[in-house]
């Protein structure tokens, strides 16, 4: 295994000046920190995404195949309703989940892939799944600390990459001219709404988030280097969790405090 990423050190993170880093708006933003900081497009609590240059907006327009405004927000709905799901390992993790709150703590492997075969799965097919996602989870926990990723998390679900990646794409659009800040604010709020109450704290999120992007670039197939090459967003994840390094998970709640603003300037429609 390679020992680059073990011994990247987690860098401090640092905000844009001009926005707010403790307040609801921040707090809603900092859902798209992982991402926004490992492109980079600028500092994270920044909506319009100040980093990128002419060349890197043609290719993110490109990769992402956001040519247009209509390109944008379909881009913006796909990962906040399809979520780069795929149907067997939402089963595989929602047996999971329903065994933890039966057991009290988090399933051992064998009693997974055994709660697996009962509702009717394949345990051998399910076995490099599991085994994958406990790998994540082993990794993460070593790097980031065993202080913020706690013994009793785990991998829930790989939604946080794709409402990560939503976040920040919403920034994006701003930069690409396709959104000014208000709208940008508006539906990153509506992002923030749907996903709090999935998870239930900035280390799950974090958490979830790495697993999602790891699983989903090695397809779920995961070697002894694919956590070295998908999985290095660790060192964000680290910052972001520790106060000394500006660290805004360290000291933002979760779920954010939605304040008092009226529903209908927070609502946004694909259209």
């Amino acid at each position: 295994m390679s020992t680059t990423g073990w011994f990247m050190r987690p860098q401090r993170l640092a905000p844009s000046e001009q926005f707010s880093t403790d307040d609801t708006e921040a707090n809603e933003i900092a859902l798209g920190l992982l991402q926004i900081s490992s492109l980079p497009s600028g500092p994270w609590n920044d909506p319009s995404a100040p980093g990128l240059g002419t060349e890197e907006k043609a290719l993110l327009a490109e990769q992402w195949g956001i040519h247009d405004r209509a390109d944008w927000l379909g881009m913006i709905d796909h990962l906040t309703t399809v979520r780069r799901r795929r149907h067997a390992w939402m089963l595989h993790l929602a047996v999971r989940n329903d065994l933890h709150t039966a057991l009290g703590r988090v399933p051992t492997t064998t009693e997974w892939l055994a709660a697996i075969a009962d509702e009717g799965g394949d345990r051998r097919d399910a076995r490099p799944f599991a085994r994958g996602i406990e790998h994540i989870e082993q990794e993460v926990r070593r790097r980031v600390g065993k202080d913020i990723v706690t013994p009793d998390l785990y991998v829930r679900t790989l939604d946080a990459y794709a409402l990560g990646q939503a976040v920040a794409m919403t920034t994006w659009g701003v930069a690409l001219g396709y959104a000014d800040v208000a709208e940008a604010r508006r539906i990153i709020h509506r992002i923030s709404v749907d996903t709090r109450p999935s998870f239930v704290s900035w280390a799950d999120f974090g958490l979830s988030y790495i697993a999602g992007r790891v699983m989903h670039w090695s397809d779920g197939d995961l070697d002894e280097d694919s956590f070295e090459k998908y999985g290095d967003s660790w060192t964000v994840f680290a910052s972001a969790s520790t106060a000394k390094r500006n660290g805004p998970w360290a000291t933002m709640p979760w779920p954010a405090v939605i304040d008092q603003r009226s529903r209908r300037r927070h609502q946004y429609r694909i259209t």
